[in-house]
């Protein structure tokens, strides 16, 4: 009568365990302009690295939704930041503050949100991380790893491919 007593206790807390907990996306908003503030670029680096930290200290899977100037730029510190997680495992995604396109970075290795408001990237970036899983983990040294580097940008294209399929197609503007 104990034995059952205790797997009838035990048996549900194992599976609860076992649940996989759903993937967490935190909106980042990159701090108005202010040239020369080092003091301020500083703040806003170490803000997404504690940010980053407490998000994965509570998550397994974590991303990251960056919202930069009316271009998609970010400001130093908030640029280095964002770098910095992305080499954690954490995907970033990069949205032009009041839903403009992006400029299109050639080397940056941020998810091209395009048009989409930071909810639908955080919607969408939770599926992607619930499908494809956190980026590979990259070691900060002197010369980055190149093979690393392949493997990160490989499963950074599977993001953007989704990304991609769901922006919307302007056929003119002025």
């Amino acid at each position: 009568m104990l034995r059952l007593l205790i797997c009838l206790c035990v048996i549900p807390l194992a599976a609860l365990a076992r649940t996989p907990v759903a993937p967490q996306v935190a909106v980042i908003e990159d701090a108005p302009w202010s040239p020369g503030d080092t003091q301020r670029e500083g703040a806003a680096e170490l803000e997404i690295m504690l940010r980053v930290a407490q998000l994965q200290q509570e998550h397994d899977v974590v991303g990251l939704v960056g919202v930069g100037d009316r271009r998609g730029l970010f400001q130093d510190g908030t640029r280095r930041g964002l770098e910095f997680a992305v080499q954690q495992g954490v995907p970033v995604v990069r949205l032009a503050r009041g839903m403009q396109n992006c400029l299109k970075g050639t080397d940056d290795l941020f998810i091209n949100g395009g048009m989409l408001s930071p909810e639908d990237a955080s919607a969408l970036l939770s599926k992607c991380l619930a499908r494809h899983g956190a980026l590979p983990v990259v070691k900060a040294t002197q010369k980055l790893d190149e093979s690393a580097l392949r493997a990160l940008r490989k499963k950074l294209k599977l993001y953007q491919a989704e990304f991609t399929a769901r922006q919307v197609t302007l056929v003119a503007s002025r």
